[in-house]
C-alpha cells in the first residue's frame, strides 16, 4: 500500500490507471478485431504465398495493428480514451515489426514513432476505411 501511495505521488500510476482502465468489452472488441483481422490476413498470405513463414507473421502483424486500430473507431463507447489505446497500439506494433524485420535499435525506434503516429493519427484515416 505504501508502495502504490509514493507511485501516485511521483505521477508514475497516473498512465498506467489509464490503460488499465479499459473495460471487458473494450477488451473483447479489441481482440475480436486483432485477431480476426490479422487471421484473415494470415490466411490470405498462407494461401498465396505458402511457405515463406516469415512474411506470414508479419502479414499477421499487420491484420493485427490494423484491427486495433479500428477497434475504438468500430465501437467508440467502450473505449474512454480512444486515442491513447490507438496511440499505444501503434507503438507496440511499430516496435513488434521493427524487431520482426531484424532491423538495428535506431531503426526500430523509427518504426516505433512512425506506429505511434500512425495510431495517433488513426482517428482521422481509420473512418475512410470501408469494413465489409
Amino acid at each position: 500500500m505504501k508502495l502504490l501511495r509514493g507511485l501516485k505521488q511521483k505521477g508514475v500510476l497516473g498512465p498506467l490507471i489509464i490503460v488499465m482502465s479499459v473495460n471487458l468489452k473494450a477488451i473483447k472488441i479489441s481482440l475480436v478485431c486483432s485477431l480476426g483481422l490479422g487471421l484473415v490476413f494470415a490466411l490470405f498470405s498462407l494461401v498465396f504465398s505458402f511457405g515463406d513463414w516469415h512474411r506470414l507473421f508479419l502479414v499477421f502483424f499487420l491484420g493485427a495493428f490494423i484491427g486495433l486500430v479500428g477497434a475504438p473507431e468500430i465501437e467508440p463507447e467502450a473505449f474512454k480514451k480512444a486515442w491513447l489505446f490507438q496511440l499505444i497500439s501503434g507503438v507496440v506494433s511499430g516496435g513488434l515489426v521493427g524487431l520482426l524485420l531484424g532491423l538495428s535499435s535506431v531503426n526500430i525506434l523509427a518504426a516505433v514513432v512512425v506506429g505511434g503516429i500512425l495510431g495517433w493519427s488513426a482517428p482521422f484515416w481509420a473512418k475512410h476505411v470501408p469494413i465489409p
